[in-house]
Formats: structure tokens, sequence, C-alpha cells
């Protein structure tokens, strides 16, 4: 795969550092002359998961076997023609792609009774199992994966549980190809160890002329550190421009230095980000990356303008208490706060374009 690079990296989570939980996420990544892959897995956090961090080694390890047999074992030409397509779940699978998520979740189950047969339950776990579920040794090691698989003729991700996977096409507009899950909610995720978990991957495949430059995916960590989805994006572009400016090297060490900082002041969860990317692409669509972060922030501005006018308003030509005309002075005291932010920021990104950053 020549001018493609993968990278990933994990680290434990600053509440898992502070109750010597062990870091549950894994990540995974490899480029050879045929295909790159790169992943993540998530250890569930819940107190029933305790094996999850070993769980997350051997989803990894199952499902980049798997990818490797099935980029090697299909027709290249296959999928060589095929647009972007997101499949959710319920939707029609291709039959090689359900062949392939099926062989994970079964390869995964039984590495994980291997694991428990030659490793049983300590007495402390006994007390945490449910004894009267049948699937309680596959839960104790439960997580998600999100995945990705990349060669000369197709690409394809895919996913089950919670975390995001977020693309960045050829016009340096991020977005999340795999359709998302409505059963991940709040604390709530689906997972590789649940009795129909191969019915419940949802992926996007597609042929070479829908190649995106950039393929990113994290754990629900990242996610829940950023809140707004342009957020997560932003910090997705902000790597990709670092891989571009800076290279490979340096970026990945400022990411491996990132991440623990970014659990202690967001999530506190553990942290897992993995992916690849185009170099030399990459480095040509800079521009209209920031281009596409400054639309999103004056659209920002203009809406907190309207805001503001529309305080102003009321303030002017209705009559209000006191009480009511002190909460709207403090609503224009945060609506201008956020728009200075806004305003720094606009000027950061320009200047930084203007330099060639």
């Amino acid at each position: 795969m020549i001018g493609i690079k993968c990278f990933n990296s994990h680290c434990q989570g600053e509440s898992h550092k502070a109750t010597g939980k062990p870091c549950q996420d894994f990540s995974f990544s490899i480029k050879t002359e045929g295909y790159a892959i790169a992943m993540v897995s998530d250890g569930h956090g819940g107190e029933r998961y305790f094996r999850s961090d070993v769980g997350s080694k051997i989803a990894v390890e199952v499902a980049h076997r798997c990818l490797v047999e099935f980029a090697e074992g299909i027709s290249p030409s296959l999928f060589a023609d095929l647009p972007s397509t997101p499949v959710g779940i319920g939707d029609t699978y291709h039959p090689e792609l359900q062949r392939l998520v099926e062989a994970i979740v079964v390869g995964w189950r039984n590495a994980v009774l291997e694991h428990a047969t030659a490793n049983p339950l300590t007495e402390t776990e006994q007390l945490i199992s449910n004894p009267k579920d049948d699937h309680e040794w596959e839960k104790t090691y439960g997580c998600t994966l999100i995945a990705t698989l990349l060669t000369p003729q197709f690409w394809l991700a895919f996913q089950i549980g919670d975390g995001k996977c977020v693309v960045i096409d050829k016009e340096g507009v991020p977005c999340e190809p795999i359709p998302w899950d409505d059963k991940c909610f709040l604390n709530k995720t689906t997972s590789i160890c649940d009795t129909d978990a191969a019915r419940e991957f949802r992926y996007c495949i597609g042929g070479k002329e829908s190649f995106p430059i950039a393929v990113f995916m994290g754990s629900d960590g990242i996610d829940d550190s950023f809140g707004e989805e342009e957020n997560l994006y932003n910090f997705y572009i902000q790597l990709a421009k670092g891989f571009a400016k800076d290279g490979y090297e340096a970026t990945i060490a400022d990411l491996i230095a990132t991440l623990p900082v970014l659990s202690k002041r967001g999530s506190q969860d553990d942290m897992s980000v993995a992916g690849w990317y185009e170099d030399n692409a990459l480095s040509h669509i800079s521009q209209k990356m920031s281009e596409w972060q400054l639309s999103r922030l004056k659209a920002k501005q203009e809406s907190l303008s309207t805001k503001i006018a529309s305080v102003w308003h009321q303030i002017i030509f209705k009559g209000t208490t006191k009480e009511t005309k002190r909460s709207m002075f403090d609503e224009l005291m945060r609506y201008g706060n956020e728009k200075n932010v806004i305003n720094k920021r606009i000027l950061l990104i320009k200047n930084k374009s203007e330099n060639g950053n």
C-alpha cells in the first residue's frame, strides 16, 4: 500500500489509574504491500466485565486474523466499483461481509473460552459473576470493536458498540460513514459478547473511487471528552493536519502525550485511537480542511450574533422585570464570551493557514 500510513495508540484512563483498574482499551494497526488494517476495542467498564481488558485484546487479535484472511481470500474486484455504502442493523448484508463478522464473533468466543478454561474464576470473581447466566463467562470479557481494512481495490469499516469512526474525504470534509446504533445510549452499548452479536454489526464499504483520504476511529472515552460531534471532528482534523505538517513520528509522539491529558480533563476514561491516511493527499487537502473548520465556525458566529440581537431587542422593546433583565444580561454575557472564543479560533486557523500550517 504505497503512500498509506497507519497509526494507533491507547492509554489507561484517569479514573482507572485512581482505582487501580487496568486499561481496558486496546488498539492496533498494520500495513503490508496488500492491505492496511487499523482497529480499536473498548472493554466494558462495569463490575461484571472484569476480564474485558483481556477481551479487547482478543477481539483485536481475532479481527486482525480474520481481516487478513478476508483480504487475501476475496476476489479483488468484488467491491472495486462500489460507491461508499453505509449498512446498518437490519439492512441486507453482503454474504462475504456477513461471513467475516460471523468469523470474528465465533473466533472471539472460542478464544475467550480457551482463556477462561486456562484461567478459572477466582473466588473474588465468582462473587461478582452471575452463575445463573449461561453466557456469563463471555460477558466477563465483553468489549466493543471498530475496525477498518484498505486494499488497492476497496475499503471497509465496521463496528459493534459505541465509539466513533470518522473519515475525511477528498474535499477535506469529515463525516461518520458507519450508521449509528440507537441501542448505544449513555452507559449502554451493544457488545461482541451479545448472544446475537453477529447481527448487531454495522459497516460501510466502498470501491477505489470512494476512498477517503483518512480514516480515524476512537473509543467512547474520546467521544465523551468532546461532547459535540463537531468538536470530535476538529480533534481528528488537527491530528490529520499534524501528520501533514509535522510528519508521522512527531504527530504520534504528540498523540501519545495528549491522550492521558485528554482523559484527565475530559471523560476520565481509557483512550484508544487508530486509523490510516494517504500521506501525499493529506497534505494537499489541508487548506480544504481549514475551510471546512472556518465555515462551521462562521455559522456558529452568525447564530450567536442573531441570539444576541434577539436578546437586546427583548430588553429594549419589551417590558421586563429587574430579575428578567438580569437574566437576559447574563445570557448576553454568555453569548458574548462564546463569540469571543470563536473569533479567536477563526483568527488562529486563518493565521496557520496563511503560514502554511
